[in-house]
């Protein structure tokens, strides 16, 4: 559906089985996401499709209740997406006037980048820096 999301799908639910959805996430708490994934999870497991581990590791995952899960996503600091394109910005203006600055100047970037380091412009500023090799 999505280059960023390849496995996302959108499905349409019969009435009776979108009733029992419901259902499930009253009872457990938990999301509608989370409600469709569990059902997968539990299938899948009883099917022999997935192991027992898999199914552990998903099963303790969708069966968040979905206050905790609010909870902590309240909890994580977000970058706003203003933030992170200024940040994005700076950092390639820094790739660009690299060579003109000095070791200093180079030494504060590669202590931002290094914190920035899933920002695809920071891992540009580390390689620059020769401390990337990728």
């Amino acid at each position: 559906m999505s280059e960023e999301r390849p496995n996302a799908h959108m499905i349409f639910f019969p009435t009776e089985l979108y009733m029992g959805l419901i259902k499930k996430m009253a009872t457990l708490e938990i999301g509608k996401s989370a409600a469709i994934l569990d059902s997968l999870n539990e299938t899948l497991h009883s099917e022999g499709f997935i192991n027992d581990e898999t199914f552990r590791k998903f099963k303790e995952q969708y069966r968040k209740k979905l206050v905790d899960v609010v909870k902590e996503k309240e909890q994580k600091p977000i970058v706003p997406n203003v933030k992170k394109l200024q940040l994005q910005k700076t950092l390639v203006m820094v790739t660009e006037q690299w060579d003109i600055h000095d070791d200093k100047w180079r030494e504060k970037w590669v202590l931002k980048a290094k914190e920035l380091k899933d920002l695809p412009e920071a891992k540009e500023v580390l390689r620059k820096a020769g401390v990337l090799n990728e």
